[in-house]
């Protein structure tokens, strides 16, 4: 059965929470529904729409704490729709709000851990409001039941969206995929890979006091835009650190770019440095692509690295993610076979193949729920 369903974001950034959701309304056009995007005029989410296949629909920026204006807008757009779905946590006050008024059913599309009980009055109320509750892991869904009014028939876990081009088994060589990227290095050279943003809570620079510990065959390449917080550039106080560590000329910098699949073909090695990666898209892109992955045990990577799929190491400690990559690039060519094996499987559970009849039942089961309710 086809819905009409608004996928509608506020958020004036641009990662994985903004274009996962650009992905699922791609994903769900496709699948043959009737697909309505909104998002902030001008916002990254609004100008990368078009690539995906999608023509958004304009909204303003709104407060955390919606005004009753801010609803009054949302009602518009709830009322023709069949289900309201968001990703963005600043959206639940305003959506729960809107789709309570208006009786349609709202789907939330966890995208941040919830550490923290959510016990207040309004925390009740916008939970409350919620059909579905949709987490991509396990080990979040728990967190989300511990943490907030939800109860176990709201909540779901489905993982987050890949491409079928991430699965292509046509790996390119890795010496190739380097000079594509331009990147001259020596022979016998083992190359780490790291993708995100330059940002202290990303875990780059315990990357580089880890590579100042690991023999200098081992080279690392960020690839990922600059942060400026209060004032600091983080990618010109990594650059200065590369120096004072003496690690500069096994250092190579990227900045963001909108393909990054040929960066996993030119590793021998991925690693999830974040602090705390809700999920990481990075992460499953890693396995898709069947590199060894090494992780911090911190946040959703700690469950995807689970059952041999890669190497963990305690969040913050730079020793322990030097002792991970050489353990990681000192396998041999059947137990690295062998982890990521485990790790593609695990990823074809992303795969629109296997996504996409999952959340039609999903939506199907929210939606006609609602109407019977």
């Amino acid at each position: 059965m086809e819905y009409k369903l608004r996928l509608i974001t506020s958020s004036i950034g641009w990662g994985g929470l903004e274009r996962n959701l650009l992905v699922m309304a791609q994903w769900m056009a496709k699948a043959g529904h009737e697909v309505t995007y909104a998002a902030v005029e001008g916002s990254p989410s609004w100008e990368h729409a078009p690539c995906f296949g999608v023509t958004p629909e304009a909204i303003p920026h709104h407060p955390r704490r919606a005004t009753v204006l801010d609803v009054r807008r949302w009602k518009h757009l709830a009322r023709e729709a069949d289900l309201v779905w968001i990703r963005a946590p600043r959206d639940l006050d305003v959506a729960s709000r809107a789709c309570r008024q208006t009786g349609t059913p709202l789907l939330v599309q966890q995208a941040m851990q919830i550490s923290k009980p959510k016990t207040l009055w309004w925390h009740k109320r916008r939970y409350r409001a919620v059909g579905t509750w949709v987490s991509g892991l396990q080990s979040l869904r728990t967190e989300a039941l511990e943490n907030t009014p939800l109860q176990a028939p709201q909540t779901h876990v489905l993982p987050l969206p890949l491409a079928p081009r991430w699965f292509d088994t046509r790996r390119m060589e890795a010496q190739t995929a380097r000079r594509n990227l331009g990147l001259a290095l020596p022979d016998g050279v083992k190359l780490v890979g790291t993708v995100g943003r330059l940002d202290p809570g990303k875990g780059q620079r315990d990357a580089l006091r880890a590579l100042a510990e690991l023999p200098n065959h081992i080279h690392w390449l960020f690839v990922g835009g600059n942060t400026v917080n209060n004032g600091v550039d983080e990618a010109t106080h990594l650059k200065h650190l590369a120096i004072e560590l003496g690690v500069n000329d096994r250092v190579h910098w990227q900045a963001g770019r909108d393909d990054v699949l040929p960066v996993y073909d030119a590793l021998d090695a991925f690693a999830m440095t974040s602090h705390a990666e809700t999920i990481g898209t990075v992460t499953l892109e890693a396995m898709a692509r069947r590199v060894p992955v090494v992780g911090s045990l911190a946040g959703g990577t700690k469950e995807l690295l689970a059952g041999g799929r890669g190497i963990g190491f305690e969040s913050h400690n730079d020793r322990d993610l030097a002792r991970a990559i050489h353990d990681v690039l000192e396998m041999d060519t059947d137990a690295t076979a062998q982890m990521c094996d485990l790790a593609l499987s695990h990823a074809l559970k992303s795969h629109p193949d296997a996504l996409i009849p999952a959340w039609n039942d999903l939506l199907r089961q929210t939606i006609q729920s609602a109407r019977t309710t």
